[in-house]
């Protein structure tokens, strides 16, 4: 009965110890930063307000894109923004585009220029004859995509991009 008591003991002690390690591994994953949070500064990423020089290269991770949609398929810019996520482009805002963009069909990049590589990047992505429409206000974070009905899906594009004209970095 003694050595009962023994097994007893060193099992909720071992019980206890895993409970105690998966709670402290849990509080870390929930406090833990997402890696989309700018306002921290940890992040090594580049943000919307630091500037990339001709010659830079831009990758996916460098860029953070929000998608409007301006069809009347529902969902279509949650899709669109989950595919280029995929690529590994950060997550901006998904909504309904403004009045003004609806007569897009397609799609449309917009972008303080025409020549800006973080928006020549995500052009890419839909094509190569995809506009980038040059633009005062920002809609919302990032690079801005404002989709319509006759866009079905991204295409096989480049991963990263040299610069061949300075840009917003966003």
């Amino acid at each position: 009965m003694n050595r009962r008591r023994v097994v007893s003991a060193v099992t909720l002690t071992l019980l206890v110890v895993l409970l105690v390690v998966g709670a402290v591994f849990g509080w870390r994953a929930m406090v833990a930063p997402t890696g989309d949070d700018d306002a921290t500064g940890a992040s090594p990423r580049p943000r919307c307000d630091s500037q990339v020089a001709r010659g830079d290269v831009v990758r996916p991770r460098d860029v953070k894109v929000s998608v409007y949609n301006a069809g009347t398929r529902p969902g279509l810019a949650g899709e669109t923004l989950a595919g280029l996520t995929d690529r590994g482009f950060r997550r901006g805002r998904v909504e309904n585009a403004p009045d003004a963009y609806a007569p897009v069909r397609f799609v449309r990049v917009l972008a303080p220029t025409g020549r800006d590589p973080a928006a020549k990047l995500v052009a890419l992505q839909f094509g190569r004859a995809t506009l980038i429409q040059r633009v005062e206000r920002n809609l919302g974070p990032g690079v801005e995509v404002v989709v319509g009905d006759a866009f079905f899906g991204l295409v096989k594009a480049p991963r990263k991009l040299r610069a061949t004209a300075p840009g917003s970095g966003c």
